[in-house]
Parts: structure tokens; sequence; C-alpha cells
């Protein structure tokens, strides 16, 4: 059915609009996270890309940016990424198996689509991935028309292909993985003769010029983030199996059981489409529905879970794979309904119950608290207890706090001691620059620059991340504490933040030129 149909049914569905109504009263409710800070922090420094990532994830903030940036705005674009996902997966759905009635295909993709915990935090918080969700759709419908020999000349397709292709390559590096299905996809359904379609090379060239910001951003700064993304890839140690056997069962938790359930199911059933038969020239798809979605979900997922084993995979980094997965998830939910359902019911209660229990711990129900010495530790004393949505709070008024202080003593420069902690400083005190004490060169430095001999700064040290004083040779003369500041979510103390005052700096004079592009470890406060 045409899409217009696609969008009467979603703007009628309760379980839609249900969700878009908890993701505004969840934006609501809590300050910006680690990621979604530093990426609103692009659309302050608007540039041709970035150390990080490609650039797209901070161009399509600069509006929110410029009306006030503040936290409901900075998350519009990701509730709208997570509306158009649902609209594409449900018009994908439809399309790859017109057997299934289009109320069921519709309700069915939704339901598998909203009962994915991750993909609720992706449409909240916007990182490059975010992005990649509906482009993902975009890319798969017209990988689906293409793969049919009869529109295999519409030119309009391809050019919505590149278009698709360039707009995925300026959000993430590895779109690159989008552009390979894209490729199996098409190669397995028309062979060698695709090669001499002209579409192919006029989608390839629009994907290629639209990229070509972060090229030209890369040859001119010595193509470190190349440098640094194959780095943190290579990772820093062996490969484990415990590591791996980590990573799958947070997998489960974070995207459900129902979409790989789903997937075996229908990978099971003779629920695809009519292929081509010998005989038969140009009147149907040589690849059917589980074809295309293995194409697209496979190799990321398989990819992604090989790296896991040396502790370098971020939970999020799959969720577009997984997204491929929902239309067939569906359709097998829909058999699953006929012959299991008590069985199906309860896989979606224990997805309910995860995001649940995620809702209640951001709002600090159940977390661990700060109690006695803990809670007002000094600055590298004592052992916060592990709380790891204690980040989520306290960011904005710690920076205000930062501010009122520096500017009351005429400290120009905020400091923090970790990169992953500069995000939230940085944006909450903005335009005060923020300097990373333990730098390796990251975006921060490319901002704000890096240590040099005679700085002084206003220092917020965090207690679930606390570090000594930075006090000694190569290091500040001294630092003093100014005063401590509680961060209490429903009555508790979750965290506190010490504010010092660290004088000249005795550090080398240090250029970005020397500093070495080195990989980061993955933090649960927030990696990028």
């Amino acid at each position: 059915m045409a899409l217009q149909d696609t969008l009467r049914y979603a703007r009628h569905s309760t379980l839609l609009i249900g969700a878009l109504v908890a993701h505004a009263l969840l934006a609501l409710a809590f300050h910006l996270s680690p990621d979604e800070a530093h990426y609103a922090l692009y659309a302050s420094h608007l540039d041709w890309s970035y150390f990080d990532h490609p650039p797209l994830v901070g161009w399509v903030q600069w509006p929110a940016r410029m009306l006030g940036g503040s936290d409901m705005l900075m998350r519009v674009v990701p509730m709208l990424c997570w509306l158009l996902s649902a609209i594409g997966l449900m018009h994908l759905t439809r399309l790859l198996y017109p057997r299934i009635r289009p109320t069921k295909a519709y309700a069915a993709a939704l339901l598998v689509w909203t009962l994915s915990p991750l993909h609720h935090m992706l449409g909240l918080a916007l990182v490059p991935d975010t992005l990649l969700l509906p482009l993902t759709c975009a890319v798969m419908i017209l990988s689906w028309h293409l793969a049919d020999p009869l529109q295999l000349q519409r030119r309009s397709l391809w050019v919505l292909l590149g278009l698709s292709l360039g707009l995925a390559g300026l959000s993430k590096y590895t779109a690159v993985l989008l552009g390979l299905s894209t490729a199996w996809a098409l190669g397995r359904a028309h062979g060698l003769r695709l090669l001499v379609q002209p579409g192919l090379w006029l989608a390839a060239l629009l994907a290629c010029l639209m990229i070509t910001p972060v090229i030209g951003w890369n040859a001119t700064h010595g193509w470190i983030s190349f440098a640094y993304q194959l780095n943190h890839a290579a990772g820093q140690r062996s490969w484990e199996l415990s590591q791996l056997m980590i990573f799958i069962t947070g997998q489960l938790l974070a995207y459900g059981p129902l979409l790989l359930v789903g997937t075996l199911v229908a990978s099971g059933m003779s629920m695809d489409t009519p292929k081509r038969r010998p005989g038969m020239r140009h009147q149907l798809r040589a690849i059917g529905p589980l074809d295309v979605v293995l194409c697209f979900g496979l190799p990321p997922l398989l990819l992604y879970t090989y790296l896991s084993g040396y502790g370098t995979t971020l939970p999020h980094w799959s969720a577009p794979a997984w997204l491929a997965l929902v239309p067939t998830a569906a359709a097998g939910g829909i058999a699953l309904w006929q012959f299991w359902r008590k069985t199906l019911i309860a896989l979606s209660s224990l997805q309910v119950l995860v995001m649940i229990a995620i809702v209640a711990s951001i709002f600090g129900l159940g977390q661990p608290t700060e109690t006695g010495a803990q809670a007002t530790s000094q600055a590298g004393e004592g052992h916060a207890p592990v709380n790891p949505v204690a980040d989520l709070h306290g960011w904005d008024a710690a920076a205000q706090r930062a501010l009122i202080l520096a500017n009351e003593r005429g400290i120009p420069v905020l400091a923090v001691m970790n990169w992953s902690l500069a995000s939230r400083v940085a944006w909450y005190g903005r335009p005060m620059p923020v300097k990373v004490i333990l730098s390796h060169h990251d975006q921060f430095d490319l901002w704000y620059g890096p240590m040099q001999p005679g700085d002084s700064v206003l220092l917020l040290d965090w207690s679930l991340m606390s570090h000594a004083p930075p006090v000694g040779p190569a290091q500040f003369e001294r630092c003093d504490l100014i005063e401590q500041s509680p961060v209490r979510q429903a009555g508790q103390q979750l965290a506190h933040f010490n504010y010092l005052h660290c004088q000249h700096w005795q550090g080398p004079k240090v250029s970005l030129d020397e500093h070495a592009v080195r990989p980061r470890s993955p933090n649960p406060s927030g990696a990028h």
C-alpha cells in the first residue's frame, strides 16, 4: 500500500502516540547525557567534520542551539528520528510481506519496534547512530524497490539511494557497512549486470560528493579522525570470551529477545514473496524479504559481536542492524502468535519490565546513594558506590556554580580530569572554555587547546570518577578546595562535586601536533 496509508495507520495508532508522549515526558525529566552534550557542542562549534565523528549530528542540532538550546529542544531531532523510523518500518514490513494483512503488518512492526528498549533511548538522546536509524529504513526501502528488475532503470530511486547513503556517511564512519550491505543486496538481486547500470554509478557519485566535507577536514587535520577510529576499533587488549558473553547478554536485554526469536521463526517458515524462477525473465525479484533483511542486519551484527571480544564495542552501535531485522521479526511474531501466544506474551512482558527498570533507574529509584564519609569525600578520597545513571543528574547546576565561582575569582578556564566529564561542563557552562587535564588529544583540545605553562583553572571533581588533585612536577603548583555541592534525586544523594582552584600549570608547552592519537577505553559514564 502507499505511504499515505502507512501515515494514516500511524496517526491512529495508540501505541505510537503513547510512545511519543512517553518520550516527551522523559525528555523533560532529566538533563543531557554525556554523549548528547558532546554532540550538542558540535552545534556550538560548526565545522566540516570533527575528531570523533562526521558532522551531521552537529549540523542538525544547530537550529535548536540557535533557539536557545534547552534540553527539550535538543531532543526534538532524536524524537523525530524515532518517529520516522517507526513509520518507515511499518511501510517496509508491508512492502516485504504483502501477503500479511496491512493492519496486522503495521501493528506487528510497531509492537516489535516499541518494545526495543535501547531504540527508545536513541529516540531521546541524539548520537550518530540515531541518525542512521531512519536512513537505514530509507536505504532498505529503496534497495527493495531497486531489486525489482522492472524498477532498476528508475533514476529517481538511484538518486534517492545516493543521497541517503551520503547522509549516512555524514552521520558515522560505520555507514560504510550500510553501503556494503546495499551492494550485497543489489548484487544478489541482479548479479554482474548491476555494474552496467548507470544509476549505480550515479548513486555512488552522489554519495561520494556528499562526504567530501569529511575528507577535506581530515586532509587538513592530518587524518586524525580516521586514525583514531581505526585505533579505537582495534582495542587495547587480547580477545576474551567473557567480553563476548557480556556483549551478547547486553544486546538481548538492550534490544529484547523478540527481535531475535521473531527473525528465527520467520527464517524457518515460507513467508517470502515469490522469487524469479528459471524461464521467467524480469517479472519477479531474484531475492526475497529474508535475503534483504539479513544483508542489512547480519554483517554489522557479526562484526560488532567479534569486536566485542576486545571490549571495544558499545551497545548502541548495533542499533541500525537490529532495526533491519524488525520487518522479519514482526512477520515471525505474527506466526508465533497463532501457536505460541503465551511465549510471545512472556517475551513482550520481559521487555516491558526492562524498560520500566530503565525509567525507574533514571529517576534515581533503587540506585546506590552516597552516605556517611562518601557524601563529603575530598577529591581522590574514598570510593563512591557504582551508579550507572548518576551522571544524568546535577551537571547543569554544577556547571553554573562553577561559572559563578570562576567569575568571582577571575579564573578564565574550567577544567575536568577526564575527557568523558568535559561535555556537560562545556555545554551547560558555555561559552567558558573547558580543558581536560589528562588529555590525550581529543575534540576538546581542538576547541579549547591543551594545558599550557602558567594556566590556572577551576577544576570540577565528580565523586563517581574522582581523581587526586593534580599537584606536583609537570602538574599544578597547588589546588585548593573552594566548596562542595551534592547531587540529589528523589531525596537521595547520588553524587557530589568538589570545586578546586588549581594554580600555575607546570607542564611543558604543548601543541596539538605533539599529541599522539590513542584509543579511548569505553567508559560507562558516556563513551562516544
